[in-house]
C-alpha cells in the first residue's frame, strides 16, 4: 500500500477514536445522562409566583445556600427532588396542584427529602393537614428573608420548624385523639376519657372522696377534672346558644 494511503487511513482511524472519545466525555458532563450527587444544602423551590421563586432563590443564595431548581407546580417538584437528590423541597402553600398533594409526592418518591411549607399566614388546618402529608415544617411569609434562611438551615439540619402558635394546634389535636364527645346538659363537649369517668360518677350523686376512693385517684385530681368539665361546658355555651340563635 503507497504511504501517502496509508497515512490517510491512520488519520482516519485517529480521528475516529478522538470523536469517540470527546463524545463520551461529552455525555459524562451532560447533567442529564451521568448520575448525580447530592450536593450539601441543595434546595428546590416549588410554587408560587415567578418573581416570588425568583425573590426566594436570592436570599437563599445569598445565605450560602444552593439552590438546585425552582418549579412552577407539585408534580414538577417531586421530579426535581429526585432528579438533583436535593436535601430539602420549599413549597408555596399555594403551588399549582394543592400544597398537600405536592407534599404526598415528594414524599412518596423522595421520602429522604425534608419539606418547608411557606404560607401567607398560618392557618391551623393546612398546617395539619401538611404535618400528616409528610412536611418537616411550616413558616410563614411574615417571617421575612432572614427568618426564611434561618429556617431553611434549621430545616436542613433535620429539624422541625413550626411556629409557637403551630405547635399549640399540635399538641391540642394530639389530645383530641384520646378525648372523646359526651353531651354535658344538651352541649357537646370533647372530654378525656378520665373526665368522662368522673363526669358519670357525678351524675350518679356520687361525691369528690367518693370517685376519688373509686377511681383511686386523690379527690384533689377528681376536683380539677369536674373543673376542667365546667370550664369547658361554659366555653362551649356561648357558641350554642349562637348557633341556636342563627337557626
Amino acid at each position: 500500500m503507497p504511504r501517502a494511503a496509508a497515512n490517510t487511513m491512520l488519520w482516519k482511524q485517529y480521528l475516529r477514536l478522538l470523536d469517540t472519545s470527546l463524545t463520551y466525555q461529552a455525555i459524562s458532563r451532560d447533567p442529564d445522562s451521568a448520575e448525580r450527587e447530592p450536593k450539601p444544602d441543595s434546595v428546590v423551590i416549588a410554587g408560587g409566583q415567578a418573581l416570588v421563586r425568583a425573590a426566594r432563590r436570592s436570599v437563599l443564595e445569598r445565605a450560602g445556600l444552593v439552590v438546585v431548581a425552582d418549579v412552577e407546580d407539585a408534580s414538577r417538584a417531586a421530579k426535581a427532588a429526585v432528579l438533583y437528590q436535593a436535601q430539602l423541597v420549599i413549597v408555596d402553600s399555594q403551588v399549582s396542584g394543592g400544597c398537600v398533594q405536592a407534599v404526598h409526592s415528594i414524599t412518596v418518591r423522595a421520602p429522604d427529602v425534608s419539606i418547608l411549607v411557606v404560607a401567607p399566614k398560618l392557618d391551623h388546618a393546612e398546617l395539619l393537614a401538611t404535618v400528616r402529608a409528610g412536611a418537616q415544617g411550616f413558616v410563614t411569609e411574615a417571617l421575612g428573608a432572614p427568618g426564611l434562611a434561618r429556617a431553611v438551615e434549621v430545616a436542613l439540619r433535620g429539624d422541625t420548624v413550626i411556629p409557637r402558635a403551630g405547635v399549640v394546634a399540635l399538641i391540642e389535636q394530639l389530645r383530641a385523639r384520646g378525648q372523646e364527645q359526651t353531651s354535658v346538659d344538651g352541649i357537646q363537649l370533647q372530654l378525656t376519657r378520665r373526665e368522662t369517668d368522673v363526669m358519670t360518677r357525678l351524675r350518679d350523686g356520687l361525691t369528690p372522696k367518693q370517685i376519688a376512693s373509686e377511681l383511686e385517684l386523690s379527690a384533689v385530681t377528681v376536683r380539677r377534672h369536674a373543673a376542667s368539665i365546667a370550664r369547658k361546658t361554659r366555653q362551649a355555651r356561648p357558641l350554642t346558644l349562637a348557633l341556636e340563635s342563627t337557626s
